[in-house]
């Protein structure tokens, strides 16, 4: 099947509900877990800081809390983050290529040090 190339922004409102609450919940993983490197050389707009900011502030709550309230208060960073990275989703709202093999092909790809 042939890649759609549709970008977050071009998606009706339910695929682009499903994107945002996709990326939230691998944004969650790389927060608590191996880091958010690959974000921090993207973001140019300042949206980490405000996405992890709510996430510091919200420690106490569960993931799919911090899922939920993500959604809710902090979509426009989490949007404005995907328009960033510039990866393309199919018409459900789902990656072409999923989260944690992006990341990977990201990591990958960075110029490594002597």
């Amino acid at each position: 099947m042939a890649a759609s190339n549709t970008t977050i922004d071009q998606l009706n409102e339910t695929a682009q509900h499903t994107a945002l609450e996709t990326f939230a919940k691998f944004y969650l993983d790389r927060f608590f877990g191996a880091g958010l490197d690959v974000f921090s050389q993207i973001d140019t707009q300042g949206n980490l800081a405000d996405i992890n900011h709510y996430l510091l502030d919200n420690q106490p709550l569960t993931r799919e809390e911090l899922t939920a309230g993500l959604l809710t208060n902090r979509s426009g960073n989490l949007l404005d983050l995907l328009k960033q990275v510039k990866v393309t989703f199919n018409a459900q709202g789902a990656p072409e290529t999923p989260w944690n093999d992006w990341y990977a092909d990201q990591i990958a790809g960075l110029p490594q040090g002597l």
